[in-house]
């Protein structure tokens, strides 16, 4: 019988997914988006690698184009358990996205055609609870990104996440489905959050007979290859439907010239959004941290024009904080560096627009 922790899991990376479409990305879900690269598996789409296929639970492919550069594609995966994510974590998805970034090389050695489609894979994880240092030092060596979700910004989401992994964990104790069918629950709520973005006639016009039914479409356009049992549809429908109906404007994902995900919280979404719309998609901001006895882990990105027009807040990882805001005559010059190169522009989308926050130094008289 599957867990309340894994459906949360689940689930969580559903609603991941969902930030990830409105900051700019398309979701991959069938293999018919990309067959060289995308399989169907037992349990949903896979990805080939140049030693093994690797389940893709949450893939998402940057919209826009990257001159002189690979299509950026990120992999998503959410723990959302009682205890921080570890080093095993951390090293599994190192080792799925190095395998995949190397599977070109096995792909052109035997039918040798070209030109072949290239992407570059990163990989973001997602904890609930946190992480372990071991796990914060292998990432940060590796480039894998790592997103704290344990502060409060984040309570009313997981909370959310949390009440229908229980209703879900109920309906598959009633039905007595095992295996559990997670292939039907993911594209249940990928139709239900409109992030289903695969051309649904390949799988036939039936699946408009009722088109309010989502999981009845769910059943029919189901990439896992291997699932005899399903879960009652109108009361799965009844779960996606109550999800999808969360909303939460307040965060976004902002994407740095550095190799990790910030998630954004403006303190008043509506005057970042006015204030966008008055001065252009291209703002100069400073970035602030505060004071460990202040609030742990919160920088701050306001307007260098000093109207403090918005606030937008994010963390970074336990251990480059630490490095940062460590005592001694180097932390403000460790600051500046990573301000200037690995903060100095930050993109975001707001309402379908980019926009791009500008670093700019704060001037001395």
């Amino acid at each position: 019988m599957i867990t309340v922790e894994a459906l949360r899991g689940y689930i969580l990376e559903e609603m991941l997914a969902r930030f990830l479409r409105a900051s700019g990305y398309n979701l991959l879900v069938s293999a018919e988006q990309d067959p060289d690269a995308l399989k169907p598996g037992a349990h949903g789409l896979l990805v080939r690698g140049r030693g093994a296929d690797h389940q893709a639970d949450v893939l998402g492919e940057l919209a826009l184009p990257t001159p002189f550069s690979l299509p950026l594609r990120v992999f998503v995966e959410a723990k959302y358990r009682g205890v921080k994510a570890n080093l095993r974590d951390v090293r599994n998805a190192h080792g799925v996205v190095h395998d995949v970034n190397e599977q070109y090389a096995t792909a052109t050695a035997g039918a040798r055609r070209f030109p072949m489609r290239r992407h570059h894979y990163r990989y973001a994880l997602f904890s609930a609870s946190g992480f372990t240092r071991p796990a914060q030092q292998y990432a940060l060596a590796q480039q894998i990104s790592l997103v704290d979700l344990s502060g409060p910004a984040f309570t009313r989401l997981l909370a959310a996440v949390d009440r229908a992994a229980r209703e879900v964990h109920d309906l598959a104790r009633e039905a007595r489905v095992s295996p559990f069918p997670r292939g039907q629950l993911r594209t249940a709520l990928r139709l239900a959050f409109d992030t289903w973005t695969a051309d649904e006639s390949i799988r036939g016009q039936a699946v408009y007979e009722d088109p309010d039914d989502a999981t009845w479409r769910a059943q029919m356009l189901n990439q896992a290859s291997r699932e005899p049992m399903e879960l009652p549809m109108d009361a799965l429908g009844d779960v996606a439907g109550d999800l999808a109906r969360y909303r939460d404007d307040s965060l976004a994902l902002g994407f740095p010239a550095a190799p990790f995900v910030l998630v954004l919280r403006p303190d008043d979404p509506q005057r970042f959004r006015a204030y966008v719309d008055d001065n252009g998609a291209d703002i100069r901001v400073r970035i602030e941290f505060a004071e460990r006895r202040v609030a742990t882990g919160d920088w701050v990105i306001v307007p260098t024009d000093g109207s403090r027009g918005f606030q937008l807040r994010f963390a970074l990882p336990t251990l480059l904080e630490d490095w940062l805001l460590s005592e001694g005559g180097a932390a403000g010059l460790r600051a500046r560096d990573v301000k200037t190169t690995l903060l100095s522009s930050i993109a975001l989308f707001l309402d379908n627009r980019l926009v791009r926050l500008l670093f700019e130094p704060r001037r001395r008289g």
